[in-house]
């Protein structure tokens, strides 16, 4: 599943590669991946000129001239791939293509659960899940303060909280696995036993994990719109390298379940 790094990297090679060019059609191959009807999306966004593309969260957003926004979210995985004029995208895999007055084409694929949304600018607080998005963890009103003051209270497991893109946005299940190892802290740590040091290291390593994955292109198997691979996946410490020993102390990497998802850790490192 894309996170914060990909969804960035994707975000900024689509501004470069879309900004001020015109969306001339649209064709809808998945309808339910969209917030209105087919034919109104495809009425609407027609004409429509990309004034820039940013990222939220997990969320890429567009936004288009006469106050319309365009806001993708890729689910478990997917490509926003830009292709030439003589090319044929199977509709069995593209769920929605854009058409641009340049004669390019921009093909939107995901597997799962991606969305395709288009509305109204002023709508976007009013957007379901955009709205309960937690603060961005790279923005500079992200302080050490408030990373402490939203864990005021919380007895759950650090991980738990650091997933929930209520809490935080952007950070998910590849981009943790080091930032919890940076830190030195267990991902079954309950969040009340941390000390204001253990903090000031989590919001650290935050930090710097989410800029490496940005630095290296994003994480593994995520590409920008030109298809050119993320290669944040070389640079992983201990994450999805069970087996394999620490890089601090050569004890060897475990893996073990969090919930609903899977962990990789050093057992004398993290605690």
């Amino acid at each position: 599943m894309p996170e914060l790094p990909d969804i960035y990297i994707l975000a900024k090679s689509m501004n470069e590669a879309l900004k001020d060019k015109v969306i001339v059609g649209a064709h809808v191959n998945q309808p339910k991946c969209l917030n209105i009807s087919a034919k109104k999306f495809k009425d609407s966004i027609k004409g429509r000129r990309i004034e820039d593309v940013n990222q939220r969260g997990k969320w890429v957003i567009v936004s288009l001239d006469s106050d319309y926004t365009l806001v993708l979210n890729l689910g478990m995985g997917g490509e926003v791939r830009l292709h030439n004029q003589n090319e044929k995208p199977n509709p069995e895999r593209e769920r929605i293509v854009l058409n641009l007055n340049t004669g390019e084409q921009v093909w939107i694929h995901h597997w799962w659960f991606g969305h395709v949304h288009l509305f109204n600018s002023k709508d976007i607080t009013k957007h379901k899940q955009i709205s309960k998005l937690g603060p961005e963890p790279l923005s500079d009103s992200f302080t050490v303060e408030k990373f402490t003051e939203l864990l005021k209270g919380k007895r759950g497991r650090i991980k738990s909280y650091l997933l929930d893109q209520s809490f935080i946005a952007g950070i998910g299940n590849v981009y943790i696995q080091d930032t919890l190892w940076y830190a030195r802290i267990h991902p079954n740590r309950r969040a009340n036993t941390l000390t204001d040091k253990e903090i000031k290291s989590l919001y650290d390593a935050i930090q710097r994990v989410l800029k490496q994955g940005i630095r290296y292109g994003g994480g593994p198997g995520e590409q920008d719109i030109w298809g050119n691979q993320g290669t944040y996946s070389k640079h992983l410490q201990v994450g999805y390298r069970t087996g394999k020993p620490c890089p601090r102390c050569k004890t060897t990497i475990e893996e073990l379940r969090v919930g609903s998802t899977t962990s990789y850790i050093c057992s004398k490192c993290q605690v």
